[in-house]
């Protein structure tokens, strides 16, 4: 979502999906009233950190840059998988990508992946406030995120499956890896 409040948590899933779930995604969101918005490019560069394994540690360091600018992004581990429901610290720099990637290089820090893609998002009023995302990520396909915010686990993980039924989609199966996980375990393969 946009800047999380420290004291909240950001819940989330993530589907692979087809073109017939993704039209069909559409259109019930268009039902529900979504607000949508023009798709962005996204580009996601992640970070290692100098002594600390963020894979072990299930945490994350990212700079996303897309139309709306450029935000650093920390994602803490995951508290409830196959959810993603993490404390996430997210705010915008004033500053190139370039820019931002040379500090952290100089900190130490590591670029480790990009991430690229195409993320069409729609904003369904609360409460809670959601944002359902359909993303074409570059090398991996087709998925949906369904996110919330919520001040406790327990709160994402209902609130979360309260979406997935009313959008339809409770049938599929939550991807428990983020786009990263899944690009590196590909590159492996």
């Amino acid at each position: 979502m946009a800047t999380i409040d420290p004291l909240m948590l950001e819940a989330e899933i993530k589907i692979r999906i087809d073109d017939a779930i993704a039209e069909r995604l559409r259109h019930r969101l268009q039902e529900l009233g979504a607000s949508c918005a023009v798709p962005l490019e996204q580009r996601d560069v992640y970070f290692t950190h100098p002594s600390r394994d963020f894979a072990q540690t299930d945490e994350a360091l990212r700079l996303r840059s897309d139309a709306r600018g450029l935000r650093i992004t920390y994602k803490g581990p995951n508290l409830d998988p196959p959810r993603k429901t993490r404390e996430e610290i997210e705010f915008p720099i004033d500053t190139a990508m370039e820019t931002a990637s040379t500090l952290f290089e100089r900190l130490g820090f590591s670029p480790l992946a990009q991430v690229a893609k195409t993320r069409t998002e729609f904003v369904l009023p609360g409460p809670p406030a959601a944002l359902v995302s359909l993303d074409e990520v570059e090398g991996l396909g087709t998925f949906c995120e369904l996110e919330v915010e919520a001040e406790t686990v327990g709160d994402g993980r209902r609130a979360l499956d309260e979406l997935a039924a009313t959008l339809a989609v409770s049938a599929q199966t939550p991807i428990p890896q983020s786009y990263l996980e899944l690009l590196l375990r590909k590159r492996v393969s």
